[in-house]
This record gives structure tokens, sequence and C-alpha cells, in this order.
């Protein structure tokens, strides 16, 4: 940070007020300051540096974005890495629910552990296939599955972020569903519930 015209002691938080006062060096210093040790701590929960990654660039985007929310009762980087932890265990839960989605007879065909090479294949044909028929849907089939099944949100959740009610999230995943099931049949899914 030779060249940086904030000093190199400077803490997140002194960081920070200048990036919500405008300057946009200060966040790339925050940035630097904190990197390391969050990608560290984010992978510790997901096992995975590719994942790592992307949940690091969300986070310091949420920070980002979010920031002045940020009400200085804990420090920044217990703030900062608190969002951190909070999208993995997001993408872990999310990584579960599609491993569980409610079609459970295609994925305990998909999950066989004795697979040959042909299984494998036919394995991830069928993922693909399953991913093919979830892009298929209607936008807002699509997104009231994301957040019910893949983010774990609740009706009245998923309500709140689409700006619709209990009702109407309750009627699109029923018709989601319906249409996402008659799309796997029609794709060769004999036993999809």
């Amino acid at each position: 940070m030779k060249n940086d015209k904030h000093a190199p002691d400077k803490s997140g938080e002194e960081l920070f007020s200048y990036y919500l006062a405008g300057d946009e060096s200060a966040f790339e210093e925050l940035v630097k300051l904190y990197e390391h040790d969050l990608a560290l701590f984010i992978n510790s929960i997901v096992g995975d540096m590719y994942e790592t990654k992307h949940l690091l660039i969300d986070t310091f985007a949420q920070l980002a974005v979010g920031g002045r929310r940020y009400e200085g009762r804990s420090t920044l980087k217990t703030y900062l890495f608190t969002i951190g932890k909070n999208l993995a265990l997001r993408y872990l839960k999310m990584r579960r629910r599609e491993m569980h989605l409610s079609y459970d007879e295609v994925f305990e065909k998909l999950m066989c552990e004795s697979e040959t090479p042909d299984e494998l294949l036919q394995r991830e044909e069928n993922k693909q296939r399953l991913q093919a028929a979830m892009n298929d849907l209607k936008p807002d089939y699509r997104k009231v599955m994301q957040l019910l099944y893949f983010e774990d949100m609740s009706y009245a959740e998923a309500g709140q972020a689409l700006g619709k009610t209990v009702k109407q999230i309750s009627d699109l995943s029923y018709r989601a569903k319906s249409s996402l099931k008659k799309k796997l049949k029609s794709e060769g899914f004999d036993n999809v519930e």
C-alpha cells in the first residue's frame, strides 16, 4: 500500500467511513485488509475454494451495497464475517436442497453409489435435463421454485420478496411443480411425484 492515500494502519471502520463518504479507493483497501482472512473463514465453512471466491465477492458486494445498515454495534470485521457466514450457510443449504429437491425418485436414481461409466454419464445427462426443465419454466414459476426450494424461504418470505400474497405464492408453487413434473415426464422421467 505504498501509494495508497490512506495510512496503512487505518482500521476497517475508518476505511469504511471514507468509502461511505465517497472514496472508492478506501473500499479497495478494505478488501485488501480483510480478503485473505475472510476467504479462509468462508472456505472453512464450504470447503470449496471455487465457491469461496464467489462467496467472497458476494460478501464484499453486499457490504458495498448495503453498508449503510452497518451501525457500529460490532467491529466492521465481525459484521463482514457475519455476512460471509450467512452467505456460506445459505450456499450450503441451497446445495443440500438441490440434492433433495422434491423429486426424490429422480435423485435416488441419479445418486447410485456403484455407478458404471455409462451410469455416470446417464446421471450427468439427467441432471442437465432437469436443469433445462427448470430453465424452461415461466419466469414467475422459476423464481418461486428458487425461493422456496433453493433459498429455503417460507411462503410468506417468498411473497414478500416477490410482492405477492401467501395465497398467490401457494398457487404459483403448485403450478410450477405441476409444470416441472410435466416437463420431466416428457423428458422420460416416469416416476416423478
